[in-house]
């Protein structure tokens, strides 16, 4: 993927998830993972280098719309215990939602 397709990903994926256009006071966390096997076990297509090349352009899209960013680190450990907490079973469609939740806008 080249670095227009990544940024035009990542415009997706703001619009889907419904970024404001202003972000002025806002913090958007951002997912990271320690090594290639915790990456892979949220996201199986992606390598942990396209991960970090996606959170670094939505980083980019945040301070363009004047917000901050962060990031979180995230393992299999702690999607386990969100399980237990749910009640949910290890299904593919958990793990989405799981990982899908960690990215949030809080207040600066």
């Amino acid at each position: 993927m080249n670095w227009e397709q990544q940024r035009e990903s990542v415009e997706a994926w703001a619009k889907d998830h419904g970024l404001p256009a202003e972000m002025r006071g806002k913090m958007l966390m951002l997912v990271e993972f320690a090594n290639e096997a915790d990456c892979a076990f949220f996201y199986p297509q992606r390598s942990l280098v396209a991960q970090k090349s996606f959170t670094m352009t939505l980083a980019k899209l945040a301070r363009a719309r004047h917000g901050k960013s962060g990031n979180v680190t995230i393992n299999p450990d702690h999607y386990r215990a969100w399980l237990a907490a749910e009640r949910l079973e290890d299904e593919e469609e958990n793990r989405r939602q799981f990982i899908e939740s960690r990215y949030r806008l809080l207040p600066a």
